[in-house]
């Protein structure tokens, strides 16, 4: 039993990366909020972090999902070649965005964050680029079927962004020393990239596999797209709400977060199941809903824990600066109901990738709709308000799409019963903390 507890297979690859790059994130968020560093120098740098989510998440996440879900289609004696022409394909357009977006900073920064300029621009944007081999090897890894390999890339990466983040910000030397130590770090994953690529890809172009992944690969991009302006709303509106005032903006920040475990442990089970569904979709719905079970008594039991002891443990992680983000806190920590349902892996596994775009629009509809209606009466709350009622109803839509279009009940990948009971456990723990 000990043995099956402690074996690494891909799933729990892709959970301990994802819970990897997410607590390094929290954490490199705590220290900085412990040493000398100004507000407004934090706030510059979530303001960079929101910029790059924005430049990368959506063609990043669509690119991905479609290899996942492809790869199993590409001839055997094609794989290695069809890696290589992927890893092309990603640098190439993300050289373009980078130097486009360079280019167009100076009415870009302004149109996305409120502000004229951002300081430490140019060397973020390389660390954008060059850091796009992160998430090459992270899925390369995966497809590889090397789990160990994974975790241990995992853990020395993003264990060296904690240091060459806080390490500078600690010793008093500002903030400029620490993004360009970050370039640096993601020239080096972009090496290990390269390394890994000349012993397991192989030079050449397989036209036809690559057409097809990119055919597969588009409505999934454009469904990201709007759940990056989804995501990347809420922060403009901050911004615009607030005349880019770069301490409410880190106020909002701070707070709009999840369970630190849940959006890491939930996006890499969905990723990680992408392939075995794809696959064989009977084989793969029950256990999806058995895996999914373990994470409802890990994650829903935690995420009420913390939400109830927010009040205490807040302010004391981060600084009493962040006072005000607790209630953004609580509010987020709702987004767990729709994280905890799975629709739309089974959806992409079944290439219906244009319905889970077209859904995506109605959910970004519904988040701007509800966020400049409540922005004004309840300001930073009404944003996470907004955005937790327009997540929740993407992924029933999705639900109710799976079902009716291709007869497969919620019942047959979801434990039922146990989402509904943990969701009014939440809900009832949510309004006591009012």
């Amino acid at each position: 039993m000990l043995k099956a507890l402690f074996q690494i297979d891909n799933v729990r690859a892709m959970q301990g990366n994802a819970l990897s790059r997410q607590g390094s994130a929290i954490l490199i968020s705590i220290l900085l909020a412990k040493t000398a560093l100004p507000k407004e120098s934090i706030g510059w740098y979530e303001q960079l972090l929101y910029l790059g989510y924005v430049l990368t998440s959506f063609w990043v996440t669509g690119l991905m999902q479609a290899l996942l879900s492809r790869f199993s289609k590409v001839e055997t004696g094609q794989r290695a070649v069809f890696l290589t022409n992927v890893a092309l394909i990603f640098g190439s357009i993300g050289a373009a965005l980078t130097l486009g977006f360079w280019w167009g900073r100076h009415w870009l920064v302004p149109l996305l964050t409120g502000q004229a300029d951002l300081p430490f621009l140019f060397p973020f944007l390389l660390f954008l680029w060059l850091n796009l081999a992160t998430f090459l090897l992270e899925n390369f890894y995966l497809l590889w079927d090397r789990p160990g390999e994974l975790l241990w890339f995992a853990g020395l990466t993003y264990a060296a962004q904690i240091a060459v983040v806080v390490y500078p910000a600690w010793m008093g030397w500002g903030l400029g020393p620490a993004i360009w130590a970050l370039a640096g770090l993601g020239g080096l994953r972009f090496l290990w990239l390269l390394i890994r690529l000349s012993k397991l890809g192989q030079w050449g172009w397989q036209r036809e596999a690559v057409r097809r992944w990119l055919r597969s690969a588009w409505p999934l991009v454009l469904y990201a797209a709007v759940g990056t302006m989804s995501l990347a709303f809420d922060p403009w509106l901050v911004n615009y709400h607030f005349d880019g005032d770069p301490d409410i903006f880190a106020i909002f920040r701070y707070g709009a977060r999840e369970l630190p475990l849940a959006m890491a442990l939930a996006a890499a089970f969905g990723t990680a199941m992408l392939p075995a569904v794809s696959a064989n979709l009977q084989e793969a719905l029950p256990v999806m809903r058995r895996k999914s079970l373990r994470l409802y008594h890990l994650l829903f039991p935690l995420t009420l824990a913390l939400m109830l002891s927010s009040p205490y443990w807040f302010t004391w992680v981060f600084s009493a600066a962040f006072e005000d983000s607790v209630p953004v806190f609580n509010t987020f920590l709702l987004i767990l109901i729709s994280r905890m349902l799975f629709p739309r892996t089974v959806l992409i596994g079944l290439d219906a990738n244009r319905a889970v775009f077209y859904f995506s629009l109605v959910e970004l509809f519904l988040n701007v709709a509800l966020g400049f209606w409540l922005v004004v009466p309840f300001g930073l709350l009404g944003v996470a308000w907004a955005t937790v009622i327009a997540y929740t109803a993407d992924k029933l839509l999705l639900c109710l799409y799976l079902y009716y279009r291709f007869g497969i009940a919620p019942a047959a990948y979801t434990p039922v019963g146990w989402w509904g009971s943990y969701t009014l456990l939440l809900a009832i723990g949510y309004v006591l903390t009012f």
